[in-house]
């Protein structure tokens, strides 16, 4: 499979608070969005076309990821099965959902699916693949220069030592335990001592803060330190 583009429309009728005029009851709300995975130049685009003026888009060129993901698609079974809409299906007068995919293999050329956007309309595999791409461009993020915990990051004084609150499991409830490990960063999985038996668990860390001996949160002669990072192993188990 060397390429897919799927392009999405949603048309809606939108009744303003305030009348356009009086032969005019609704907007129009003209919402368009395409994706495209393409193996030659090992790139994702994602463009969002709100609306007049309006367009944003996000292009990720990784070089052996992207095609990585298309390996793992089958090209040839792919969006093969869609189960249709019943006939007697109760349509929403004020919104039309449509879509248009665009696959192009290496062999036996181009396959074009169209149908309407919802879960019947859609092939059955749809949500394998919209999971898979969304995995992939999650991962990157949106980058480090409007991340407060980069931009708010205050680093250690000389004699300051580093305190972690951390969570265990999804509790929402905070500890504190030591580190003298600088690398350690808010959303890292550690392993600590807990409990009475101070058996090995694996805590999130949530907030780091330096302290000076004499302001220190919790007293020196009583916290646990953090043993070290968590490593895959600690996942598995």
């Amino acid at each position: 499979m060397n390429k897919i583009t799927i392009e999405y429309n949603r048309v809606a009728k939108i009744k303003p608070k305030e009348l356009i005029s009086e032969s005019q009851e609704y907007i129009t709300w003209d919402y368009k969005e395409s994706l495209t995975i393409d193996r030659k130049t090992e790139t994702i685009e994602h463009i969002q076309n709100i609306g007049s003026g309006c367009i944003v888009s996000r292009k990720f060129q990784v070089q052996g990821g992207v095609e990585a993901l298309l390996d793992d698609l089958d090209g040839d079974s792919l969006f093969e099965y869609i189960e249709g809409n019943p006939p007697d299906v109760v349509e929403n007068p004020g919104e039309i959902k449509g879509y248009k995919i665009t696959i192009e293999l290496e062999k036996d050329g181009q396959r074009i699916i169209i149908g309407t956007f919802d879960k019947k309309g859609l092939p059955e595999d749809w949500e394998d693949f919209a999971e898979a791409v969304l995995d992939f461009m999650l991962f990157y993020g949106l980058g480090e220069i409007l991340d407060p915990s980069i931009y708010n990051l205050i680093k250690r004084r000389k004699g300051e030592y580093i305190y972690c609150s951390v969570t265990f499991d999804d509790s929402y409830k905070t500890y504190y335990y030591l580190t003298d490990d600088d690398s350690i960063e808010v959303g890292d999985s550690v392993m600590v001592p807990a409990g009475i038996d101070d058996h090995l668990a694996m805590v999130k860390v949530v907030k780091i803060g330096y302290f000076k001996e004499e302001d220190v949160p919790f007293p020196m002669n009583k916290i646990k330190k953090i043993v070290r990072k968590a490593a895959d192993v600690d996942f598995d188990s």
